[in-house]
């Protein structure tokens, strides 16, 4: 069944089937192993791509050539796009390098998976507003005051084009995991915590989290529900980083006196960072039924596994 551009961009629902086949670019990441395992579980033989390390293909994002991966000769309907530089401090030091891969190297990715029939699944950011007002809804202006924003800002822009209209976009809120020891959102302050060591938490940075594993599942129901177009992916819950360390350190048991109360200006920073990134995601809700993991709920997974193991 066709679809309209206005539907494309509007993220329209047309049709419904199963998880089609998708190749993972940028594998080895952190978003890219969780997509891959999910991928995998359906089609064993699902193709993983990466700058290095043990795959078949490897692929240098700066200048991408898809030809010997020969995806639609294989049967690949979409590929995700989790390769990109994603430190902020990195994009702001060595604008020239981060863009030539993160603007340019992926855009030209884009272009080629478009050109094979392959529709792209790009990742954006809250990082793209300002962070005024927050409670942004998909189609909101980006404004963005770090060059990472500005960068996932302008591949938003020009994916639909590129693409010629067969995209899928996700936009991101504060991506985390349950797994003890990865470091993300959580399990850096709850070993920070459960050391004894203070943490500095911002009353001032507010987001809407988003676990890892609801990002696979939204994106895997908006693929097989055939849709297109951006997408604010996150949960509805809305927290500021200090009052998410004060639920923890209940729940771990552990003196709250641990937990300073600082604002972002604080950290004196060469680059600002994004005070309220909060989105509501209208376009996903219509899209899918999804039920997103309460906060409560994995805050006391994580503390359960540092209780366990012994604090």
């Amino acid at each position: 069944m066709s679809r309209s551009l206005k539907e494309q961009e509007s993220g329209t629902i047309t049709t419904s089937r199963g998880l089609p086949k998708t190749a993972v670019i940028g594998a080895g990441g952190y978003l890219g192993r969780h997509f891959l395992a999910r991928y995998q579980g359906v089609y064993p033989d699902t193709l993983g791509v990466d700058v290095a390390g043990p795959w078949k293909h490897l692929l240098d994002l700066a200048k991408p050539d898809i030809r010997l991966m020969k995806l639609a000769q294989s049967g690949y309907e979409y590929a995700i796009i989790a390769a990109a530089v994603t430190g902020l401090a990195r994009c702001e030091q060595d604008v020239a390098f981060t863009r030539a891969l993160n603007v340019t190297g992926t855009l030209e990715l884009a272009k080629q998976l478009a050109d094979e029939g392959v529709t792209p699944v790009f990742f954006s950011t809250d990082n793209v507003f300002d962070g005024k007002e927050g409670g942004y809804v998909d189609e909101a202006p980006t404004n963005p005051v770090n060059q990472y924003g500005a960068q996932k800002a302008e591949v938003e822009r020009r994916l639909p084009e590129v693409s010629r209209g067969r995209y899928l976009i996700a936009r991101l809120g504060k991506v985390f995991g349950l797994v003890r020891g990865d470091r993300t959102l959580l399990d850096e302050m709850a070993g920070r915590l459960t050391s004894g060591e203070e943490v500095a938490a911002a009353s001032d940075q507010i987001f809407c989290p988003v676990l890892v594993d609801d990002v696979v599942r939204a994106v895997s129901g908006l693929q097989q529900a055939g849709a297109t177009g951006l997408f604010n992916v996150c949960a509805s819950e809305v927290w500021s980083r200090f009052n998410l360390a004060n639920a923890l350190a209940r729940a771990l048991g552990v003196d709250s006196a641990l937990i300073k109360d600082i604002s972002l200006d604080d950290l004196h920073e060469p680059f600002r960072r994004v005070k309220r990134g909060d989105m509501v995601c209208r376009r996903l809700r219509g899209a899918i039924h999804l039920e997103f993991r309460p906060m409560a709920a994995c805050i006391q997974l994580v503390a359960n596994h540092y209780q366990k193991d012994g604090l």
